[in-house]
């Protein structure tokens, strides 16, 4: 399961549940509608069913990214066990000083490897169908079935990308565009009509909803996606990317010798040590505005002290190749990131009140 990576998946639905949370909550926010000029001091979260509402699909979303993590994983331990690539991989991470592999170890047999990944990915589809369901936006599930596809064809198939030095790309691409916006869109979907009958309700546009663009609109999440999520999904996309930036130099002499042509293997270490840098300085940029836009200036200073830290470890420890070290500080950014950014949004935004759409 790789339980030091799932960090990748658990911090973009969490950015993207408070993305959601700041578009309800903040007074730049798309809020709520109501009739007439008299504005209620009720907030949204006080209506009957919001938190339940909110929660179960912040849950579900959670769920949806997990197991098709889990479900890559697996899928990617049998495809690289059955082509030999995980070769040196079989014995125990103490002799080896990499993470042993149930595939190429033969602890457990191939057709078992490939069966939990099955198990796990049917698991992120219910979620996933769950999500689709409650939001009412069914063409999410063709979104899923894209996300599968990509988690296959990372390692599997006659043509791997993995093995061509697009893994980052795609990383970036879902494990921070599609889970965080996703999770944000999803959210303020469910809350479309929602509200208190006769006095206000939420109103979100849906993509096959007719209406007229709006610029500021987007950006204030009229169509359930705004700009603090965008922001917030670029930087858990590049945190997710840091991960595998870490895992593949960590294994560039074997994939070198193999033909899995990653990224590392095309930079270079020398290179990819600065590829490494050049994303962590981005992040921690692109972080720092974003903490920012959502106003908490204690979650600034908290994200600015403890990213640099943490940033300039995960560097050091990649130049001494202590690659256990780097993937445990990678994974912990993306949580620490994700934290930071959602206290922020709930300190800062709990406070704003509603706006309310005439």
């Amino acid at each position: 399961m790789r339980p030091k990576t799932l960090p990748a998946s658990i911090a973009p639905v969490l950015a993207g549940a408070a993305s959601a949370w700041s578009v309800f909550t903040r007074s730049d926010g798309w809020g709520m509608h109501r009739p007439g000029s008299v504005p209620s001091a009720i907030p949204w979260y006080a209506i009957d069913g919001a938190m339940p509402r909110f929660l179960g699909v912040s849950l579900l979303c959670m769920g949806v990214a997990l197991f098709l993590q889990i479900a890559v994983n697996f899928a990617n331990d049998y495809s690289d066990g059955v082509r030999g690539t995980d070769a040196h991989r079989g014995a125990s991470e103490t002799r080896t000083g990499k993470p042993q592999r149930i595939t190429a170890s033969g602890l457990v047999a191939p057709k078992h490897v490939l069966a939990a990944a099955g198990i796990a990915a049917l698991s992120a589809c219910l979620c996933g169908l769950g999500v689709a369901i409650v939001s009412r936006q069914y063409w999410l599930i063709a979104v899923g079935a894209l996300c599968l596809i990509a988690g296959w064809f990372y390692t599997g198939g006659r043509h791997p990308y993995g093995y061509a030095g697009f893994g980052e790309l795609f990383v970036f691409v879902f494990f921070g565009l599609v889970a965080t916006l996703g999770t944000e869109f999803a959210i303020c979907q469910t809350f479309n009509g929602f509200g208190v009958p006769g006095a206000m309700a939420f109103e979100f546009a849906g993509p096959t909803e007719s209406h007229v663009w709006s610029l500021n609109g987007f950006w204030r999440g009229l169509y359930g996606i705004d700009a603090i999520g965008i922001l917030a999904a670029v930087c858990a996309g590049l945190n997710a990317v840091m991960i595998l930036m870490v895992n593949n130099l960590r294994d560039i002499d074997d994939d070198r010798v193999h033909g899995k042509r990653t990224l590392a293997v095309r930079l270079g270490r020398k290179g990819s040590r600065n590829a490494l840098v050049v994303c962590c300085s981005m992040n921690w940029l692109i972080a720092t505005a974003l903490m920012l836009m959502v106003g908490f200036g204690g979650g600034l200073v908290v994200w600015a002290g403890a990213a640099a830290l943490m940033q300039t470890m995960l560097v050091k420890a990649v130049s001494r190749r202590d690659f256990l070290s780097a993937l445990g500080l990678a994974g912990k950014q993306c949580l620490v990131f994700a934290a930071i950014f959602a206290i922020g949004v709930f300190a800062a935004g709990s406070g704003f009140g509603i706006v309310f759409i005439q």
